[in-house]
């Protein structure tokens, strides 16, 4: 705002968001209640470069933060406004100005959340800023960042899809895994039950190779766990039954408990018949079950597939 020839006062939060220059030429014309001809802006901002002076009228202009009218600035009064929105600026009480308004618009902001982060923030507010200007361009500020930051999510969630049923993890993942000393096999018999589970779940992701990781990671650490003590290979046995370990990481896969159970005699008789002996029978008897749960699982069709009727029996 002009004061005298002399001095000339403006808001250092206007100027922080649109430029020094933009900040004395927007106070000049604030001040006025008939407008400022071009002439005068010249005259009384002499010390601004003419080309600095004209590119700083222009983005005030683009912004719709000023009009031209009748050969003099004025400032911009958008008459396109919602009713319901016109009537809550024009409130007496109303805390944003309709320039602010007008800029945060001409930014890509919908009306409609302008005025949704307007009430949060001068609701939240508890004490009073020390100008109209402060006022404004903090609220113009924290809503540029919000919306920013709306943007990016609804990026992130357009990006979100459903895992298919032929999802495969990327080779870059399967060489993360296997520099673990994490076998193959394992890897790639844990890809079923991740399909299966997140499809029931019919969560959305944008990072499926990271979820699968994590994911097999823990399968591993409890497969290891799972292992007796014992490492000495041997025979089946008919007395042989699974441990509470090994039933337990069936439940984690969401596999019934009496369906494993019910899988117990066939894996002992073909393991007998087989004469072959095994160094952990309880992990051998979880590949057996998985193979069978997903098999007898409709909602498997087409990922069970992959594997071969006798690839439960394959030593790891």
């Amino acid at each position: 705002m002009l004061k005298d020839s002399k001095n000339l006062f403006f808001s250092t939060e206007v100027a922080a968001s649109l430029g020094l220059e933009e900040a004395i030429i927007f106070s000049l014309i604030s001040d006025s209640s008939i407008g400022v001809t071009e002439k005068k802006l010249g005259i009384e901002l002499s010390f601004i470069q003419e080309k600095r002076l004209n590119d700083a009228i222009s983005k005030l202009l683009s912004l719709e933060l000023i009009e031209k009218t009748d050969s003099k600035f004025i400032l911009k009064n958008n008459p396109s406004l919602k009713p319901e929105i016109k009537n809550k600026l024009d409130k007496e009480n109303t805390k944003i100005s309709k320039q602010v308004f007008n800029q945060a618009k001409s930014l890509g902001i919908p009306e409609e959340f302008i005025l949704f982060k307007y009430e949060i923030f001068f609701d939240s507010s508890k004490t009073p800023l020390e100008s109209n200007f402060k006022n404004e361009f903090k609220f113009l500020k924290y809503l540029i960042k919000e919306w920013r930051l709306e943007e990016k999510n609804k990026k992130k969630e357009a990006e979100k899809v459903l895992i298919q049923k032929d999802w495969f993890p990327s080779e870059d993942v399967i060489s993360i895994l296997e520099t673990t000393e994490m076998d193959s096999n394992f890897i790639k018999k844990c890809i079923p039950e991740f399909i299966v589970y997140w499809q029931e779940k019919q969560f959305r992701s944008n990072n499926w190779n990271s979820i699968f990781i994590n994911h097999v990671r823990r399968q591993w650490v409890r497969y290891k766990n799972i292992i007796e003590d014992d490492i000495s290979p041997k025979k089946m046995t008919n007395d042989w039954e699974p441990n509470q370990n090994c039933l337990d990481v069936l439940k984690l896969a969401r596999i019934d408990e009496n369906f494993a159970r019910n899988q117990i005699p066939e894996f002992k008789l073909y393991w007998i018949d087989s004469n072959q002996v095994m160094t952990s029978w309880n992990s051998k008897f979880i590949q057996h079950v998985k193979f069978k749960w997903y098999k007898n699982n409709s909602e498997s069709s087409g990922i069970i597939s992959r594997l071969t009727d006798k690839d439960w029996a394959i030593e790891y």
